[in-house]
């Protein structure tokens, strides 16, 4: 991880009162999940696949064996930019299709968070598709919100939202809500960048608003994840991301799989594992 992605989980670790997550990581391959869980909890960005629809290899493959035992399958996304019709229609075109009730995404959590903190208006950085969640809680995206609230669902790279927003943040009891709290992502070729998370924590730390985090490794993400099974089951979140999708499974009470490579570097594994005293219960191997 770069410096500053670990400091931003470090961050959500204190922030959601995580405690030391050691394992004796065990190296499985799928068939041994399918056989001990009941339930597969699945990250899609960097788990399944990467921008333009690209599919990572053994990905069909992954979801094709566990739709075939039946089991339960949950899609558990930050994906709050896009709307979950928008996400079918791009996971179908994959060969990955998850129902609307399979798809828990963190921009699914904003709609009753709006109506209990009672935010009504804010300054929307995201992605066109990503308003419908905003529509859902009755909130209206404007570029001068009375209320002092910006909500972050992925970054700007125009350096004039990102003074925008801190202009409202540094005015008297701001908030700021992410949406997505992903640090960073994976791209093709093993490259990685910044993302939601990294410019979200940037606003944080000049403006030092009140902030609120919906999806993982936040638990909430994952309680809504849960209660949609039919019954307590065990189950495994399988994703690509140490902090997010193991971290935030692991403190939900969740066993983790981790792909290695994408958006965990595997030559940064062990120091990332040390630094955020977390290890995932298993590393999946689709080989």
């Amino acid at each position: 991880m770069e410096i500053f992605e670990r400091e931003i989980y470090r961050h959500y670790f204190q922030v959601g009162g995580f405690v030391p997550m050691p394992n004796k990581t065990e190296q499985v391959h799928l068939d041994f999940l399918v056989e001990h869980y009941d339930a597969f909890f699945f990250d899609a960005f960097g788990t399944f696949y990467c921008r333009d629809n690209y599919v990572y290899p053994g990905a069909v493959e992954m979801y094709e064996k566990v739709r075939r035992s039946g089991k339960p399958m949950r899609l558990v996304t930050n994906a709050a930019s896009s709307s979950i019709s928008k996400m079918m229609i791009q996971l179908d075109q994959m060969n990955i299709p998850f129902a609307p009730s399979e798809i828990i995404s963190s921009g699914t959590l904003f709609p009753d968070f709006a109506q209990q903190i009672g935010i009504h208006e804010a300054f929307y950085v995201g992605k066109k598709d990503g308003l419908e969640h905003l529509t859902a809680g009755g909130v209206r995206a404007t570029e001068f919100p009375s209320e002092n609230t910006v909500i972050v669902s992925s970054q700007s790279k125009d350096p004039a939202v990102f003074d925008r927003a801190l202009e409202i943040l540094k005015r008297p009891n701001a908030k700021l809500i992410v949406l997505n709290p992903d640090a960073w992502a994976p791209r093709i070729g093993h490259n990685r960048e910044g993302v939601s998370g990294y410019f979200a924590h940037k606003l944080y730390l000049e403006a030092k608003p009140q902030t609120y985090y919906l999806g993982k490794p936040f638990k909430g993400i994952y309680e809504k994840a849960l209660a949609t099974l039919p019954q307590p089951m065990r189950t495994v979140m399988i994703g690509d991301t140490l902090a997010t999708d193991c971290g935030g499974a692991m403190n939900a009470g969740i066993d983790s799989a981790l792909l290695i490579g994408r958006n965990q570097p595997a030559d940064e594994l062990e120091a990332d594992e040390k630094f955020l005293n977390l290890r995932p219960t298993y590393y999946l191997n689709l080989t």
